[in-house]
């Protein structure tokens, strides 16, 4: 079997509308977003970096420290959250969706935090399902001339 290099996917950042409760719609891209998986990995290594000031034993917290659930909720309200219909707010007042209010509506919402990771992770499963059954298909013959699609040669009867 040959080494195959494989085509690098398209980012494919189409948003779909899933229904959240009877009341409210959220608009999610796909877990598999770039710029998710990059702030995810940074946030670690901000974790990791300021877990190693501490020693063996030591508990602390250091100055403007988040927890890893606060980032998280961040991350998901930049990058897979984009946007909301039928949110309100105590008031009952509809809210307009932003990062920050939907970072905060996250950290409130517990249901909603592993609403949106669950269907953006289906979202990623079938657009990979789909990647799949797209390079499984064959293409039709061709001849490798400009006119197109191979034909096979009448034989001289």
């Amino acid at each position: 079997m040959a080494l195959k290099l494989k085509n690098k996917e398209v980012v494919d950042t189409a948003a779909k509308w899933f229904d959240f409760d009877a009341d409210t719609k959220v608009q999610l891209v796909s877990l598999d977003n770039t710029e998710y998986q990059i702030a995810m990995e940074r946030m670690c290594r901000r974790v990791a970096r300021n877990d190693a000031q501490f020693q063996e034993g030591d508990i602390g917290v250091i100055a403007g420290e988040k927890t890893e659930y606060v980032n998280h909720c961040l991350a998901i309200a930049s990058f897979l959250l984009k946007d909301w219909a039928g949110a309100v707010d105590g008031d009952g007042n509809e809210l307009k969706y932003t990062e920050q209010v939907g970072a905060q509506m996250l950290e409130d919402n517990l249901e909603l935090f592993l609403f949106v990771l669950d269907n953006s992770a289906e979202l990623a499963a079938s657009k990979k399902v789909e990647q799949v059954e797209t390079l499984e298909k064959q293409s039709p013959a061709s001849s490798g001339k400009a006119s197109g699609q191979g034909r096979k040669q009448k034989s001289a009867s």
